[in-house]
């Protein structure tokens, strides 16, 4: 009756939108040995880190008897590193705990009478190897799998830390990076970033928010294919960025530097603690150039026959530079209670230099070339502010949280002399969340919270005389709330299950016309796992997501390129609902781990761009909805240990995708596989130093009217660790055998063809400093109520 009346609470929360979440707190159950009435006892503990103090989750347990010969039992701790089991009644035990990558650890317990309690934690030590004074976590590996994410330890690869993140995601499972800097998973675009678990007005812009966090300062990268309810439904797919923190007492720097022949890159941190306050502050300057020439060939089909139209070439620079400063304040009100405030200041400019050349044969016309530019400036201003308190039970806390940002871009475009046209736009964003979880029994999680998300976007666009030529209101509501639940069920089967509720609301306001939408989604998710033996699972899932069209998307006015090429939006546009269902297997061995998944995806109303020839000769780019996209396919990793100190991952996304244009586009279809191919070696040489090598093959990928760029990438890094880790250097050649990357696409129709071949110059060699002042080794995290269970890990900011 009273987890009922828990669960009636926390379920109404749902529909009250902001109404007090009651609960009753019950007595924490000790950790303890008891005696039963059948001469048995239960026994009953917990497996912890001996440094940070954070469970270890499905640590292997084993009994014996004091002499530790005969074996009593034996059982695995579930996701919080809880155990329990029944033995024979004995005066004293034998207990041995282990896990991978932790020493082995025995305990010897004498047993208690029946009116006494003992409280039983073992605490496992991380199994570590030294090399010259430099500590290595040799046994961990990079990449692991847990129940809804795959986690890319960016902290346990030596060679990780020079460059931007754009650099680590070219190495993490999955994740696809484009030589425009976009991320893909699985072939999908809608990717949703968080950091620290957290949204930023740059969230669903992944290419931006990478170019502005320094490799060095990532401690992981999780891929979450599998989201619970506690995530907005937005993106198909998140990633969560993980910062490092040190938590030493007294002031800690770092700097890091590098130059490059294709970009440049500075940072510096500083953080400094003392008592109950932390604060944290951090400078990055990025500059990115780059050549890159081209040639464009657009053909007219009529009855079969081909002819060409347009050839185009063009060559030029692009240019970006981006600044970030960033800085954060925390206070601890008690050991339970804490206080964060943050704040962000991002600058970027983008600028795009080409000369073009027309060979024009559709008739009389002449198309003069010459010198295009594009210049892109944006200032981005974010701040947030959290509050957080674990109760008494653990895993029991409520979290509440304000975020708000603004962006002001400005693009001026000149696509020939003296035309230009000038599109200004700001951004206001603003986020209200409360996030409370419950643990009804130690194997049962409840999870509930509402969440308001407010955008206001405002463009303009005017020509060269300063005549407006068009605008754009929108504003955007949505307002959300979610139940997670979480089941350790008996016999190492795991299940979670949520459902998250999101109205939005549109406002499209143009110059001759308003659109106005609301609609209402319901996104349920369920994740079923069974764990085998020898470290062994299976896993199957499915959830719903959406991806809401950005204001690009929905903004009709025209944008011209150059002479012949221009893209428009549509308000009509609609959001994408994307269902995906997953199943996967994973075991480790000695050394080596093995993941398997396969997945179907369906996606309605895919969000896809879409030419068109005009009566003039101008290739039209619009966005449009296609009718239907599937996309079916396997996800293979494996990483093996060939010697002590050399070590080699193998991944490959192989999908076949299937894409339907329906009526509203002539019935277009298109299908084909496409694959992704990777793989990393690293060696641990003598005297601190380090080599890996990496690279990947992506295929050519599947349009609705075509296909689009195949491209290849490889690195190899040296780096060379400093005394007592104050630091490292590092350098980096990429791609040294080849000059420069070609990248081919093609759209076809039935009443034109268009083909373009990019060429990028991205042969580059870099060198990468790093070095850090105060404590090399910050002080460990202590153990948190707050930590959430292994499938659904939250970290600290």
């Amino acid at each position: 009756m009273k987890t009922q009346l828990i669960l009636g609470i926390l379920i109404s929360s749902l529909s009250g939108f902001g109404q007090t979440i009651a609960s009753r707190q019950e007595k924490t159950l000790p950790v303890a040995f008891a005696p039963n009435t059948v001469s048995k006892w239960t026994l009953a503990g917990e497996i912890i880190d001996s440094v940070s103090g954070k469970p270890v989750p499905y640590a292997s347990i084993s009994v014996y008897d004091s002499d530790a010969v005969r074996s009593l039992g034996g059982t695995t701790g579930n996701a919080q590193g809880y155990f329990s089991l029944t033995v024979p009644m004995a005066n004293t035990y034998s207990i041995e705990a282990s896990s991978i990558g932790f020493a082995r650890t025995k305990r010897i317990i004498s047993a208690q009478s029946e009116e006494s309690q003992m409280s039983i934690r073992i605490a496992l030590k991380a199994l570590v190897h030294s090399i010259n004074e430099v500590t290595v976590r040799a046994s961990k590996p990079i990449v692991e799998e847990q129940l809804d994410r795959i986690v890319y330890h960016a902290d346990r690869d030596i060679t990780a830390q020079s460059g931007m993140a754009t650099d680590l995601m070219r190495k993490v499972p999955l994740v696809t990076v484009l030589p425009d800097g976009g991320l893909m998973v699985r072939g999908a675009a809608n990717v949703k970033i968080l950091v620290n678990g957290k949204t930023s007005v740059l969230s669903n812009n992944p290419t931006e928010l990478l170019r502005q966090l320094p490799a060095e300062s990532i401690k992981t990268i999780e891929v979450i294919t599998s989201p619970s309810a506690r995530y907005d439904a937005e993106g198909g797919t998140i990633i969560n960025i993980v910062t490092k923190k040190n938590l030493a007492q007294g002031v800690n720097a770092t700097l890091n530097g590098g130059v490059g022949s294709t970009g440049s890159n500075a940072a510096s941190s500083l953080s400094a603690t003392y008592k109950k306050w932390s604060f944290s502050s951090g400078l990055t300057g990025n500059w990115f150039y780059n050549p890159f020439s081209g040639i464009t060939d657009l053909y007219q089909i009529s009855n079969g026959n081909r002819k060409r139209l347009l050839s185009q070439q063009a060559n030029g620079k692009y240019d970006i530079q981006v600044v970030n400063a960033n800085a954060g304040l925390e206070y601890r009100l008690s050991d339970k209670t804490r206080l964060l405030i943050g704040y962000n200041r991002r600058i970027r400019q983008v600028t795009t230099d080409r000369d073009a050349y027309f060979d024009w044969a559709g008739g009389d016309v002449l198309l003069a070339g010459g010198h295009f530019y594009s210049r892109s400036q944006a200032n981005t201003d974010d701040w947030n502010v959290e509050y957080s308190h674990s109760f008494k039970r653990t895993q029991q806390e409520l979290t509440v949280s304000w975020t708000g940002g603004i962006t002001q871009n400005q693009t001026v475009m000149t696509p020939a002399v003296p035309a230009q046209s000038d599109t200004r736009s700001q951004n206001n964003e603003q986020v209200f969340q409360a996030d409370y979880q419950h643990p009804i029994k130690r194997s049962w999680l409840i999870e509930t919270g509402v969440k308001v998300t407010l955008r206001t976007i405002g463009n303009n666009v005017s020509d060269s005389t300063g005549h407006r030529t068009s605008t754009l209101s929108y504003q955007q509501q949505i307002r959300a709330g979610y139940v997670s639940s979480q089941w350790d069920l008996p016999k190492k089967w795991s299940l979670r299950t949520g459902l998250r509720l999101e109205q939005t609301i549109n406002r499209i306001d143009l110059e001759a016309s308003q659109h106005q939408e609301r609609y209402l989604s319901a996104f349920p998710n369920v994740l079923v796992q069974k764990r085998l033996k020898n470290a062994r699972s299976i896993k199957f899932s499915y959830g719903l997501r959406i991806q809401r069209p950005s204001a690009q998307f929905l903004n009709p006015a025209v944008a011209t390129l150059d002479p012949v090429s221009q893209y428009a939006g549509s308000p009509l546009l609609r959001p994408e609902h994307i269902h995906t269902g997953e199943m996967g297997y994973n075991t480790h061995a000695k050394g080596s781990s093995f993941m398997l998944s396969a997945f179907a995806r369906r996606t309605q109303q895919a969000i896809s761009s879409f030419n068109e020839l005009t009566n003039a000769g101008v290739l039209m780019t619009r966005f449009v909805n296609l009718s239907s996209q599937t996309d079916v396919g396997l996800n293979l990793y494996s990483s093996t240990k060939l010697w002590q100190h050399w070590q080699t991952i193998f991944s490959a996304n192989v999908y076949y995708s299937s894409l339907s244009g329906g009526p509203a586009l002539e019935n277009l279809t298109n299908r084909g596989v496409n694959y992704a191919l990777g793989t990393m070696s690293t060696w641990e040489l003598p005297k601190s130093w380090a080599v890996q090598l990496y690279g990947g093959y992506n295929s050519a990928r599947v349009r609705l009217q075509g296909r689009e760029g195949a491209f290849t990438y490889y690195q190899l890094s040296i780096r060379r660790s400093l005394a007592n880790q104050k630091g490292s250097l590092a350098l980096g050649v990429d791609n040294p055998f080849s000059n420069r990357a070609t990248w081919v696409s093609y759209n076809e129709s039935n009443t034109f063809a268009f083909r373009s071949t990019s060429y990028q110059y991205n042969r580059g060699i870099r060198l990468t400093v790093i070095y850090r002042i105060g404590k090399a080794s910050p002080k460990q995290e202590s153990a948190k109520s707050r930590e959430r269970r292994q499938s659904d890990l939250k970290e600290d900011q």
